[in-house]
Order: structure tokens, then sequence, then C-alpha cells
């Protein structure tokens, strides 16, 4: 009967008796089933209850961050494509600034403010901001937690500290007036979501930045709007999932088939005069055994011999592999040889094919994540890209797909600014990206080659 040995995404190696078949179901439907049931789409349209409190699932499983970071582990391209996008709108890092018109150009007037900058010394607040565009970067949003003084209690609100909490923490609390809208949630509930412990959780109000007097903690969302979902965001490379998945699962794959090939790829032809010479050296042997333990010993030979050849055969590690026998004639005149012959599976052609689906996934996957090829590190087939193409991929990213993420990354971090130091209108907190030049439009002497 055949025996499913080993399942890896959509394959199942199925062991037949006779060898081993790699067999194609399909995706897996459970890692699947998160983002593309068509039934359960609409999963924000009901509160579940967690910890004695209605929240706003977030996933079909109400765990879509987990299930996204589990993927993203698995894959070789995601986590350094969104490192390198958070690379890059990080730029020098913070600084403070005006917002300027100069010529008819809008400009930005960095400046430094001894008194804000003394309050941001006084906790990591560039640990905040990375942290931030992580998140944001990973699932288009983030929630904030905000650290309020005692002051506030007499009136006087004052925001010491920010934290940019993690999304698989993190949960809205269903609207009381069941309105489905992200403006009428009033409270989040934040734990442990993975063991989803009754101890671990807590309830935050929201943050209201018009009014901060509220409470001394508070937590708040923020977050790209997604088109047609009313509550959570979603990440910019939901759709590309099926194609991580798909990633994720060759190279799995290809150490099975190289560690289990063996078994499909070659048929052994055992002479069988052999183990009739065997048979009569073991009675001859052992006189005294019964037919059932002569039958056990030569089931026993038959076993030893398989494994042998099976481990000279077998594996990636025997390079240079062999196998050697004596051929006899029997008592008949018969030719009696040893015989392993190849099956062909056309394994290459199956490696290569692979290969291709792994090419447009990463393709895929890349495109979903929102970076150009060029700043995103990739080689395809021994090529990189050229300096210019660089270049000019880096001056549209920051032109066009910058200001957004950094607006909904930074708000808090500038509501608290202004919150903290309302005599100071018109400073915000933004990324300095140095301008980058083409090596022709730098003198000599500044060209980076001189400046190593």
């Amino acid at each position: 009967m055949a025996e499913i040995k080993e399942k890896i995404g959509g394959f199942r190696f199925v062991d037949a008796g006779v060898g081993t078949y790699a067999i194609h179901m399909g995706v897996d439907y459970n890692e699947l089933s998160s983002f593309f049931n068509g039934s359960s789409s609409n999963w924000d349209g009901d509160p579940v209850t967690v910890a004695g409190v209605r929240i706003v699932p977030w996933g079909i499983d109400n765990n879509l961050p987990k299930t996204v970071r589990d993927i993203l582990e698995k894959n070789n391209l995601g986590p350094g494509i969104l490192d390198r996008k958070t690379g890059l709108m990080y730029g020098q890092g913070p600084m403070l600034y005006r917002v300027n018109v100069i010529n008819n150009e809008r400009v930005q007037e960095w400046l430094i403010d001894d008194e804000i900058q003394e309050w941001l010394e006084t906790w990591d607040y560039r640990s905040y901001i990375r942290n931030a565009f992580v998140e944001y970067n990973h699932m288009k949003g983030v929630f904030v937690k905000y650290y309020a003084a005692k002051s506030i209690r007499i009136g006087k609100p004052w925001i010491t500290r920010l934290e940019a909490l993690h999304s698989t923490d993190c949960r809205m609390v269903w609207p009381e007036n069941d309105s489905r809208r992200l403006e009428d949630v009033k409270q989040f509930l934040v734990g442990d979501f993975d063991s989803y412990t009754s101890k671990r959780m807590v309830l935050y109000s929201i943050f209201d930045k018009w009014n901060p007097l509220i409470a001394e903690t508070a937590v708040k969302y923020h977050s790209m709007r997604s088109f047609g979902r009313n509550m959570y965001a979603i990440s910019s490379f939901h759709g590309s999932i099926p194609w991580l998945l798909d990633a994720n699962t060759l190279p799995e794959i290809i150490q099975y088939l190289n560690e289990n090939l063996i078994a499909s790829a070659y048929i052994v032809h055992e002479p069988e005069e052999y183990w009739k010479q065997k048979d009569e050296m073991v009675r001859a042997m052992h006189e005294e055994w019964t037919e059932q333990q002569v039958y056990a010993e030569i089931d026993r030979l038959r076993d030893e011999l398989t494994k042998k050849i099976a481990d000279v055969m077998a594996g990636k590690k025997n390079a240079g592999k062999f196998f050697t026998c004596v051929d006899f004639v029997d008592q008949d005149g018969n030719l009696q040889s040893w015989k392993i012959e190849p099956i062909e599976m056309n394994v290459d052609k199956y490696i290569k094919a692979q290969a291709e689906i792994s090419r447009i996934a990463d393709s895929s996957t890349t495109s979903g994540f929102g970076l150009n090829p060029a700043l995103s590190n990739i080689i395809i087939d021994g090529k990189g890209d050229s300096g210019s193409q660089m270049l000019y991929a880096l001056k549209i990213f920051y032109g066009a797909d910058t200001q957004i993420p950094e607006e909904i990354a930074l708000e808090a971090l500038n509501d608290a600014i202004r919150i903290n130091f309302p005599h100071k209108k018109g400073i915000f907190i933004g990324m300095y990206r140095k301008v980058i030049n083409k090596e022709d439009n730098v003198t000599a002497g500044e060209r980076a080659t001189n400046q190593v």
C-alpha cells in the first residue's frame, strides 16, 4: 500500500513500495486559506471574542500578521527587500525641519532646535522610527503606544515617549455602535495573540491628539487606507502570497530529492542464483535451524545488502560512487550478474521548470514589495543593474514612494512635538536623504572613488 512519506508545500512524496514519487497537488490550501478563501474574504465583517472582549478579527484566523511573518521568514527575497526598503526610507536619519516656499518651489529647511532635540534624546526616538518603518513596510500601518507624564492629571499634557507596538500583538476593539468604521474604534486590545493567554491581554483607550488628557497611556493605529477594507490595512504584497509560497517550497523539494532520489531513480536486478547459494550456505552453517529461521536470516541478509547499495548510491555526499560485483555462470551455463538500471525521470527538466517558476515568483514578489529590482539587490542570471539604472530608480523612489509612508510612520512623533511644544509651530521631524549625483556630475576630487 502506498504511503505518503513527506509533504512539502503542494507536493506529496509517496512511497509505493517500489520507489518514491513526487505528486504535485497544487498550493497547500491551509496556507492560502488565510488570504484567498472566497467564502471568507470579508473576514472583518463580524467580531470575535478574545479574553471576554469583542474585537475586529485580522485575517480569517485572526492572525494575519503572524501568517505573513511565517511566510516571509522562509522566503529568500522578502526580508532582504523589506530591509533595503526600510534603509532607503531611513536615509541618513531623522532631522527637524520647516516647510518654506522659495522661488515658487516647496523646500524643506533643515534646522536644529535644542529644546526639541533635548526631549528626543530622553528616549530612543531613532529606534522608534526604525520600528515604525518596519511595521509599515510589512503591514501598511503601525500601532503606537503613547506614554504621557503624570502632569496630565493637572491638565498639562506632555508625551514622554512613544513605542511602536508589534502588529502581531494588537487588535481593534469592535465599535459599540457596530458601525465597522475605523473612526468609531475607541479601544485596542494588546497582548499575546499566539497563545491567547487572557492574563497578558490589556485594554487601552484610543489616543486623541486633540484631547491628549484622556489617559496616561493610550494607543492609536496609523495606517494607509486599503481599498475596500474598513478597518485594518493589508500589505502591498498581499496578492503575491501564492508566489511566495511556491518560492518557499522549491528549496525543500530539491533537498528532499537529493536525499531520496535513489529510491525512484534506479532498479537493482539481483540474480536469483546468488540467493540460492546464500540459502545453501546458511543451511550448511546452521543445520539445526528451522525453515522459518533460515528464511529470516536470508531476509536479514537481503535487507543488509539493500541498505549497503542504498548508502552507496543515494545522497548528495556520494560523488564518484560506484558498485562492484562478481558475475558467474550457473550450473546450466547461464550468466548470472547484478545490474543497476536507471529509470528515466527527466529530473533535470523538472528542476529546470521549477527554477523558471522560481524566477517568475521572484519577479512577482519584488513587484509586490513595491521596490524597483535595481534597488532590491537582486541578481538575475548573474547580471546586476548598472549604476545609472540604480540612480534613476532611487530618484523615482525618493520622489514618489517615500512621502506618504513617512507621513504615516512619523505622524505620532509629529503630533507629540506639537503637543509638547505648542509655541514652536511649523517644526516637524522628517528623514534626511542626501541627494546622490552621477559621478559625471561630480568634480574629480569629490567622487566616491576618491572619498573611500
